[in-house]
């Protein structure tokens, strides 16, 4: 496999540009004039003095005056190349300093690749645990010049606002009810217990958010084939990877913790969907269901789209490996049975709209002065 590179932090090329505007345009500039302009135009007096004496010949001086032009040219394009290119050099030093971080086993890897479109919108990384350089990782403070570091503090704000999570008990919790079917489970209840006219009508608000067919919404209720309803788990379990990476970089939970929830959701998840769109689609259908906002759900869409269209990332060149669905736990399943049965005793229905407070995407924005 080729050297480990990913994007730049906040970009969304599969690796650095040189970028002499970011990274040292007036270093190079100088370059030019020391490396170039300077020893040219000695060279050239010299060459001048040495013709005029009868030292060398005309065809000599021009000769030599053309060579020293270009070494002094060459040198000065190899060493303003090596500057624009620091990017490149201080993400190698921070894979070192993190443990020498490198390519992740294929498992891994397939897990990462459910975060793909999310990643590439914000320019995050997906192919490492943490989605952002991270303090937690380093032994030491370190300064980098073309990014910046994220810090436990960071990760913990954004924890505490979209989660509510500030300690490895309520991670735990968290994870828990993800795992049970946070959103899936209302979802399976407002089939039985909503009245005819009310579920239709939230059926068509969600073909209307998603722009998918209401065909696909229904079938999310129904079995599909030796398979459990899909319900909305893919937004569940999508979540579970989410939270896991954003906590690991908050310094809440180990990155063998983080690692051991990412998998299982991924595990789950390649044994119920048949494939990466068949993932996201779902994941949509359940952003929808929890937002209840046309806006967020188009920006989703779109970043399905930019992903599918426009990503040259190599994570998504992963194929995608089927699990046998007979590994799902009971209450995917049984599509949230225990919920469904509490649900229809208290004759109780939800409505479309799970949470309308902060919004879990901001763990996947930009940090500020990246």
């Amino acid at each position: 496999m080729n050297r480990f590179i990913q994007n730049h932090p906040g970009e969304r090329d599969p690796s650095p540009r040189p970028d002499p505007d970011r990274d040292s345009k007036g270093i190079i500039l100088l370059l030019a004039v020391l490396l170039v302009g300077i020893p040219t135009g000695i060279g050239i007096a010299v060459l001048k003095r040495l013709n005029a004496i009868g030292k060398i010949a005309h065809w000599e001086m021009y000769l030599t005056g053309c060579c020293l032009f270009l070494f002094c040219t060459a040198l000065m394009v190899v060493i303003a190349r090596r500057l624009s290119l620091r990017s490149v050099r201080e993400q190698k030093k921070y894979y070192r300093l993190a443990g020498g971080l490198s390519w992740l086993p294929q498992e891994k890897r397939e897990a990462l690749q459910l975060d793909g479109p999310y990643c590439y919108n914000a320019g995050q990384w997906v192919e490492t645990l943490e989605y952002w350089p991270c303090d937690i990782r380093l032994p030491r403070k370190t300064t980098f010049t073309t990014f910046r570091v994220t810090t436990t503090e960071d990760r913990l704000v954004a924890n505490d606002q979209a989660w509510g999570v500030l300690s490895e008990e309520s991670y735990e919790e968290r994870i828990h009810s993800l795992f049970t079917g946070m959103h899936s489970q209302l979802f399976a209840s407002d089939k039985l217990v909503m009245a005819a006219s009310d579920k239709k009508t939230m059926v068509c608000r969600l073909r209307d958010l998603t722009q998918l067919p209401e065909a696909y919404v229904t079938s999310c209720w129904e079995p599909q084939g030796n398979k459990p309803p899909l319900l909305l788990w893919a937004f569940d379990l999508q979540r579970v990877i989410e939270l896991s990476r954003t906590s690991f970089m908050a310094g809440l939970i180990s990155e063998q913790q983080a690692w051991d929830q990412i998998q299982k959701a991924s595990h789950y998840a390649h044994a119920l969907f048949d494939s990466p769109d068949d993932f996201f689609n779902n994941y949509r259908l359940g952003h929808a269901y929890w937002s209840n906002d046309f806006g967020k759900t188009s920006e989703v869409a779109q970043m399905q789209k930019a992903y599918n269209n426009t990503c040259h990332w190599p994570i998504k060149e992963i194929a995608w490996v089927k699990q046998d669905p007979g590994t799902l736990p009971e209450v995917i399943r049984n599509s949230c049975r225990e919920f469904v049965t509490a649900a229809l005793k208290r004759n109780t229905r939800n409505t479309i709209g799970f949470q309308a407070g902060a919004a879990h995407e901001d763990l996947y924005n930009p940090l500020p002065g990246s």
